[in-house]
């Protein structure tokens, strides 16, 4: 691989964790549509949705750098990526409690962290299917 085919190629190695985040997200919700109804769905969709909110940031940020940059200038990206993905996640679950107050009562509430969670599987997930970008 020549630098120009490396330039760049971290924030696309992880737009594309991302859309494999989307993908995960899609298959919640509609799994979720199924089994229990509307409401639950909505719930999954806000929790999957803040999750990839967050980790476009932290991508955008950290991923994201100048040619030739110092290991301490990747270092710094990161952590201003992490704890911007951090309060990302903190701002909008309190959005949520203040202006969705429907999901987070009783299982709706479940439903919304479980999809949250569950949306991180993406950063296991996405390495299996990108293998040959890892090697």
């Amino acid at each position: 691989m020549n630098s120009s085919e490396k330039d760049g190629s971290g924030i696309k190695l992880a737009f594309r964790f991302i859309l494999v985040q989307l993908v995960i997200c899609l298959l919640i919700v509609v799994c979720t549509f199924i089994v229990f109804d509307r409401r639950m769905a909505e719930a999954a969709l806000v929790g999957c949705m803040i999750n990839v909110v967050a980790s476009g940031y932290f991508a955008v940020v950290s991923l994201k750098l100048p040619k030739n940059a110092s290991p301490g200038m990747i270092l710094a990206r990161f952590y201003v990526g992490e704890v911007g993905k951090f309060v990302i996640v903190a701002v909008c679950f309190g959005w949520v409690f203040k202006y969705l107050p429907e999901l987070i009562k009783g299982r709706q509430a479940i439903m919304l962290f479980v999809a949250f969670l569950i949306a991180q599987l993406a950063f296991v997930v996405a390495p299996l299917v990108f293998e040959k970008d890892f090697n």
